[in-house]
């Protein structure tokens, strides 16, 4: 991670646990509001993700235009959710664990073999996000309430993830 992009890391990561804390604190709230969090968080770390490559000239070809396509994805998924707040649980949970699959394999695939300050951050930040999409996907008939606890646990340790890989990032010092 270049240090230019760690307060972007930053920024998702506090952004990222500030949602899971709120999902935590108002767990009965309507599926429009779980939808509309969620889909702003992936509309918001997918825009990061761009933005993050884009501005990062020195990293590898590949991986820019890897991490620009996986962020593409991701807002994608963002908008997605956020049109269509009132539709199925079912989908929505496919859709928010579609959206952290795809975050957390760019995370992974872009971090490995970077040798940046915060990789192993970076890669942890990947595996949470893939972990708790597998559990979405494979339990969704478990409700709401299930996807708001394993979403917000999701987003708070992604969000920690990224405040670690953030200040790691800002802490490495200019090449």
């Amino acid at each position: 991670m270049v240090r230019k992009t760690g307060w972007l890391s930053l920024t998702a990561g506090v952004f990222a646990l500030v949602l899971g804390i709120v999902a935590f604190a108002w767990p009965s709230a309507t599926l429009k509001v779980v939808g509309f969090l969620f889909g702003l968080n992936l509309l918001i770390v997918g825009v990061i993700r761009i933005l993050q490559f884009v501005f990062t000239p020195e990293a590898p070809v590949a991986g820019r235009v890897l991490g620009v396509i996986f962020g593409v994805l991701v807002g994608l998924l963002g908008i997605l959710c956020l049109r269509n707040l009132a539709g199925s649980v079912t989908l929505l949970l496919v859709i928010v664990a579609l959206g952290w699959l795809l975050e957390g394999l760019a995370e992974i695939f872009t971090s490995v073999g970077d040798g940046g300050a915060g990789g192993g951050a970076r890669i942890a930040l990947g595996l949470v996000a893939v972990l708790g999409a597998v559990a979405v996907l494979v339990w969704p008939g478990l409700g709401l309430a299930t996807f708001v606890f394993i979403g917000a646990t999701t987003l708070c340790f992604v969000g920690i993830a990224g405040i670690f890989a953030g200040v790691a990032g800002l802490r490495a010092r200019p090449a």
